[in-house]
Protein backbone atom coordinates (compact mmCIF):
# COMPACT_ATOMS: atom_id res chain seq x y z
CA UNK A 1 0.00 0.00 0.00
CA UNK A 2 1.50 3.76 -0.98
CA UNK A 3 -0.94 5.31 1.69
CA UNK A 4 -2.18 5.23 4.85
CA UNK A 5 -5.34 7.24 6.11
CA UNK A 6 -4.45 8.39 9.67
CA UNK A 7 -7.18 9.56 11.94
CA UNK A 8 -6.81 10.45 15.68
CA UNK A 9 -8.86 12.29 18.32
CA UNK A 10 -8.46 14.64 20.96
CA UNK A 11 -6.57 12.73 23.63
CA UNK A 12 -9.49 12.80 26.46
CA UNK A 13 -11.72 12.04 23.39
CA UNK A 14 -12.95 8.06 22.49
CA UNK A 15 -15.11 9.31 18.51
CA UNK A 16 -13.37 6.27 16.75
CA UNK A 17 -16.93 4.84 16.66
CA UNK A 18 -18.25 1.99 14.61
CA UNK A 19 -20.34 4.03 13.48
CA UNK A 20 -17.95 6.64 12.24
CA UNK A 21 -15.50 3.76 10.85
CA UNK A 22 -18.75 2.50 8.63
CA UNK A 23 -18.80 6.24 7.69
CA UNK A 24 -14.70 5.89 6.68
CA UNK A 25 -15.29 2.84 4.83
CA UNK A 26 -17.73 4.14 2.46
CA UNK A 27 -15.74 7.07 2.00
CA UNK A 28 -12.88 5.17 0.80
CA UNK A 29 -14.91 3.20 -1.64
CA UNK A 30 -16.30 6.28 -2.85
CA UNK A 31 -13.05 7.31 -3.38
CA UNK A 32 -11.85 4.17 -5.23
CA UNK A 33 -9.51 3.16 -2.54
CA UNK A 34 -8.02 0.10 -2.37
CA UNK A 35 -7.86 -0.69 1.57
CA UNK A 36 -6.67 -2.69 3.95
CA UNK A 37 -7.83 -3.77 7.32
CA UNK A 38 -7.95 -0.63 10.03
CA UNK A 39 -4.89 -0.39 12.45
CA UNK A 40 -4.85 0.79 15.73
CA UNK A 41 -2.54 2.72 17.33
CA UNK A 42 -4.90 3.97 20.36
CA UNK A 43 -8.16 2.01 20.73
CA UNK A 44 -10.98 4.39 19.53
CA UNK A 45 -8.62 7.71 19.53
CA UNK A 46 -6.32 6.50 16.95
CA UNK A 47 -5.96 4.70 13.91
CA UNK A 48 -5.21 4.37 9.97
CA UNK A 49 -6.19 2.19 6.85
CA UNK A 50 -2.75 1.32 4.43
CA UNK A 51 -4.81 2.19 0.69
CA UNK A 52 -3.45 2.41 -2.39
CA UNK A 53 -5.48 5.26 -4.09
CA UNK A 54 -5.48 8.80 -5.28
CA UNK A 55 -4.40 9.93 -1.96
CA UNK A 56 -5.61 14.23 -2.26
CA UNK A 57 -9.03 12.22 -2.80
CA UNK A 58 -9.13 10.21 -0.27
CA UNK A 59 -8.15 13.14 1.89
CA UNK A 60 -10.76 15.39 0.37
CA UNK A 61 -13.65 12.39 0.59
CA UNK A 62 -12.51 11.51 4.24
CA UNK A 63 -12.51 15.41 5.66
CA UNK A 64 -15.76 15.88 4.04
CA UNK A 65 -17.72 12.97 5.64
CA UNK A 66 -16.02 13.84 9.09
CA UNK A 67 -16.45 17.45 9.40
CA UNK A 68 -19.25 16.81 12.27
CA UNK A 69 -16.42 15.31 14.28
CA UNK A 70 -13.50 16.24 16.35
CA UNK A 71 -11.23 13.91 14.68
CA UNK A 72 -7.81 15.01 12.66
CA UNK A 73 -7.99 13.66 9.25
CA UNK A 74 -4.51 12.83 7.68
CA UNK A 75 -3.55 11.20 4.74
CA UNK A 76 0.46 10.54 4.58
CA UNK A 77 3.15 8.40 2.64
CA UNK A 78 3.35 4.82 4.02
CA UNK A 79 7.06 4.60 3.50
CA UNK A 80 9.85 5.91 6.01
CA UNK A 81 7.28 7.85 8.48
CA UNK A 82 9.59 7.88 11.30
CA UNK A 83 11.30 10.86 11.51
CA UNK A 84 15.09 11.73 13.14
CA UNK A 85 14.92 15.45 13.41
CA UNK A 86 12.16 17.59 15.08
CA UNK A 87 11.68 21.19 14.52
CA UNK A 88 9.21 22.88 16.94
CA UNK A 89 7.84 26.54 16.77
CA UNK A 90 7.17 27.95 20.37
CA UNK A 91 4.25 29.98 20.85
CA UNK A 92 0.60 28.58 20.19
CA UNK A 93 2.26 24.87 19.97
CA UNK A 94 4.95 24.01 22.59
CA UNK A 95 3.07 26.20 24.88
CA UNK A 96 -0.30 27.85 24.82
CA UNK A 97 -0.46 31.77 23.69
CA UNK A 98 1.75 34.56 22.24
CA UNK A 99 5.01 35.35 24.75
CA UNK A 100 4.78 39.06 23.24
CA UNK A 101 1.15 39.04 23.55
CA UNK A 102 1.68 38.40 27.17
CA UNK A 103 4.65 41.25 27.53
CA UNK A 104 2.68 43.27 26.15
CA UNK A 105 0.26 43.51 28.76
CA UNK A 106 3.34 45.47 30.92
CA UNK A 107 3.50 48.37 28.00
CA UNK A 108 0.66 50.58 27.08
CA UNK A 109 0.81 49.49 23.48
CA UNK A 110 -1.12 46.39 24.44
CA UNK A 111 -3.34 47.02 21.51
CA UNK A 112 -1.15 48.17 19.29
CA UNK A 113 1.35 44.97 19.80
CA UNK A 114 -1.41 42.65 19.89
CA UNK A 115 -2.80 43.76 16.23
CA UNK A 116 0.68 43.40 15.19
CA UNK A 117 0.77 39.68 16.40
CA UNK A 118 -2.48 38.75 14.58
CA UNK A 119 -1.36 40.54 11.46
CA UNK A 120 1.84 38.90 11.35
CA UNK A 121 0.71 35.62 12.42
CA UNK A 122 -1.93 35.31 9.82
CA UNK A 123 0.33 36.35 6.79
CA UNK A 124 -1.20 39.90 6.54
CA UNK A 125 2.10 41.66 7.55
CA UNK A 126 5.81 40.50 7.19
CA UNK A 127 6.71 38.88 10.53
CA UNK A 128 10.43 40.45 10.22
CA UNK A 129 8.98 44.29 10.30
CA UNK A 130 6.04 43.32 12.87
CA UNK A 131 8.81 41.90 15.24
CA UNK A 132 10.92 45.03 14.72
CA UNK A 133 8.08 46.95 14.99
CA UNK A 134 6.81 45.39 18.66
CA UNK A 135 9.61 45.00 20.15
CA UNK A 136 10.03 48.43 19.60
CA UNK A 137 7.21 49.29 21.25
CA UNK A 138 8.53 47.50 24.14
CA UNK A 139 11.17 49.79 24.47
CA UNK A 140 11.44 50.86 27.61
CA UNK A 141 9.79 47.57 29.13
CA UNK A 142 11.66 46.54 32.64
CA UNK A 143 13.61 43.18 32.55
CA UNK A 144 11.27 41.81 35.57
CA UNK A 145 8.40 41.88 33.52
CA UNK A 146 9.80 38.81 31.14
CA UNK A 147 9.92 37.11 34.54
CA UNK A 148 6.27 37.50 35.53
CA UNK A 149 5.53 36.33 32.15
CA UNK A 150 7.42 33.17 32.54
CA UNK A 151 5.21 32.44 35.37
CA UNK A 152 2.07 32.92 33.24
CA UNK A 153 3.78 30.22 30.41
CA UNK A 154 2.02 27.11 30.00
CA UNK A 155 3.30 24.05 28.15
CA UNK A 156 1.16 22.59 25.55
CA UNK A 157 -0.13 19.59 26.97
CA UNK A 158 1.23 16.15 25.09
CA UNK A 159 4.44 18.63 24.25
CA UNK A 160 6.62 16.94 27.11
CA UNK A 161 5.56 13.52 26.17
CA UNK A 162 6.04 14.08 22.21
CA UNK A 163 9.53 15.14 23.08
CA UNK A 164 10.60 12.33 25.42
CA UNK A 165 9.15 9.27 22.74
CA UNK A 166 10.97 11.02 20.02
CA UNK A 167 14.31 11.30 21.50
CA UNK A 168 13.76 7.85 23.07
CA UNK A 169 13.44 6.49 19.62
CA UNK A 170 16.68 8.15 18.55
CA UNK A 171 15.57 12.02 17.09
CA UNK A 172 17.30 15.31 17.76
CA UNK A 173 14.50 17.77 18.94
CA UNK A 174 15.00 21.46 18.05
CA UNK A 175 12.83 24.62 19.49
CA UNK A 176 13.07 27.12 16.80
CA UNK A 177 11.06 30.31 17.09
CA UNK A 178 10.89 33.44 16.21
CA UNK A 179 10.38 34.79 19.61
CA UNK A 180 13.22 35.38 22.29
CA UNK A 181 16.15 33.37 23.53
CA UNK A 182 14.85 33.91 27.62
CA UNK A 183 11.41 31.92 26.46
CA UNK A 184 13.07 29.38 24.35
CA UNK A 185 15.71 28.27 26.62
CA UNK A 186 13.30 27.35 29.77
CA UNK A 187 11.02 26.43 27.82
CA UNK A 188 13.57 23.52 26.27
CA UNK A 189 14.70 23.22 29.59
CA UNK A 190 11.19 22.23 30.86
CA UNK A 191 9.95 19.82 28.33
CA UNK A 192 13.40 18.01 27.17
CA UNK A 193 14.48 19.92 23.84
CA UNK A 194 17.63 19.32 22.71
CA UNK A 195 18.39 22.98 21.57
CA UNK A 196 16.48 26.09 21.11
CA UNK A 197 17.19 28.75 18.53
CA UNK A 198 15.37 32.59 18.73
CA UNK A 199 16.10 35.93 18.84
CA UNK A 200 18.27 37.82 21.79
CA UNK A 201 17.08 40.97 23.59
CA UNK A 202 19.18 44.28 24.11
CA UNK A 203 18.66 45.67 27.58
CA UNK A 204 20.12 48.62 29.10
CA UNK A 205 19.67 49.78 32.80
CA UNK A 206 17.73 46.94 33.20
CA UNK A 207 15.18 47.96 30.31
CA UNK A 208 14.32 47.11 26.90
CA UNK A 209 16.10 49.37 24.39
CA UNK A 210 13.88 48.26 21.67
CA UNK A 211 16.21 46.96 19.19
CA UNK A 212 16.97 43.01 18.11
CA UNK A 213 20.66 42.55 17.72
CA UNK A 214 21.54 40.29 14.69
CA UNK A 215 20.77 37.97 12.91
CA UNK A 216 16.77 38.17 13.06
CA UNK A 217 15.40 34.32 13.47
CA UNK A 218 12.69 35.28 10.39
CA UNK A 219 11.27 32.63 8.43
CA UNK A 220 14.10 31.94 6.04
CA UNK A 221 16.33 31.57 9.30
CA UNK A 222 14.09 28.75 10.40
CA UNK A 223 14.65 27.03 7.73
CA UNK A 224 18.23 27.25 7.45
CA UNK A 225 18.27 25.79 10.80
CA UNK A 226 16.40 23.04 9.88
CA UNK A 227 19.03 22.22 6.89
CA UNK A 228 21.40 23.11 9.00
CA UNK A 229 20.81 20.74 11.92
CA UNK A 230 19.94 17.73 9.00
CA UNK A 231 23.03 18.77 7.81
CA UNK A 232 25.36 18.34 10.86
CA UNK A 233 23.23 14.80 11.55
CA UNK A 234 23.52 13.50 7.65
CA UNK A 235 20.05 13.11 7.44
CA UNK A 236 17.85 13.23 4.10
CA UNK A 237 15.30 16.15 4.55
CA UNK A 238 12.85 12.96 3.85
CA UNK A 239 13.49 11.97 7.73
CA UNK A 240 12.59 15.31 8.93
CA UNK A 241 9.62 16.77 10.78
CA UNK A 242 8.45 20.70 11.26
CA UNK A 243 5.26 21.52 13.24
CA UNK A 244 4.10 25.22 13.76
CA UNK A 245 0.81 27.50 13.90
CA UNK A 246 1.72 30.78 12.17
CA UNK A 247 2.27 31.74 8.21
CA UNK A 248 5.82 32.59 9.22
CA UNK A 249 6.30 28.40 9.96
CA UNK A 250 4.82 27.76 6.23
CA UNK A 251 8.47 28.09 4.60
CA UNK A 252 9.85 25.63 7.52
CA UNK A 253 6.75 23.16 7.26
CA UNK A 254 7.55 23.19 3.20
CA UNK A 255 11.29 22.30 3.68
CA UNK A 256 10.74 19.50 5.82
CA UNK A 257 10.00 15.92 5.20
CA UNK A 258 6.73 16.27 6.97
CA UNK A 259 5.39 19.49 7.91
CA UNK A 260 2.71 19.67 10.19
CA UNK A 261 -0.11 22.30 10.78
CA UNK A 262 -0.96 22.74 14.38
CA UNK A 263 -4.31 24.02 14.94
CA UNK A 264 -2.82 26.33 12.35
CA UNK A 265 -3.95 29.63 10.87
CA UNK A 266 -5.84 29.97 8.05
CA UNK A 267 -3.50 30.28 5.81
CA UNK A 268 -1.27 28.03 7.07
CA UNK A 269 -3.75 25.08 6.39
CA UNK A 270 -4.73 26.54 2.97
CA UNK A 271 -0.70 25.88 1.98
CA UNK A 272 0.09 22.64 4.41
CA UNK A 273 -1.89 20.02 3.76
CA UNK A 274 -1.35 17.53 7.08
CA UNK A 275 -3.33 19.49 10.35
CA UNK A 276 -3.57 18.77 13.83
CA UNK A 277 -6.45 20.42 14.99
CA UNK A 278 -7.85 18.24 17.95
CA UNK A 279 -4.84 15.81 18.89
CA UNK A 280 -2.41 17.82 20.52
CA UNK A 281 0.92 17.64 20.20
CA UNK A 282 1.11 13.37 20.38
CA UNK A 283 -0.45 13.22 17.23
CA UNK A 284 2.30 13.90 15.78
CA UNK A 285 3.50 10.60 17.42
CA UNK A 286 0.52 8.63 15.84
CA UNK A 287 1.26 10.42 12.21
CA UNK A 288 4.70 8.48 12.22
CA UNK A 289 3.09 5.20 13.14
CA UNK A 290 4.00 5.28 17.22
CA UNK A 291 1.63 2.88 19.04
CA UNK A 292 0.02 4.10 22.59
CA UNK A 293 2.43 1.40 24.47
CA UNK A 294 5.31 3.26 23.23
CA UNK A 295 5.01 6.37 23.86
CA UNK A 296 7.42 7.63 26.74
CA UNK A 297 5.97 10.51 28.97
CA UNK A 298 8.42 13.04 29.61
Amino acid sequence: MEFVLSLICAPDAAELTPALLERVNHGLAAADAKAGPIAWLDPERAAEYPFAGDDLGVLEEIRRRLTDVPVDVNVLPAAHRRKRLLVSDMDATAIIGETLDELSNFTPHKAEIDNLTRQSVNGLMSFADTLVARVQLMRGLEESAFARTWATIEATPGMKTAIATMRAHGAYTALVSGGFTYFTGRVRAALGFDCDVANDLEFEGGRLTGRIPPPLIDPQAKVDTLRRLAHERALPTAATLSIGDGSNDIPMLKEAGLGIAFQGKPKVKQEIPVWLDYAGPTGLLYLQGFRRDEFVEG
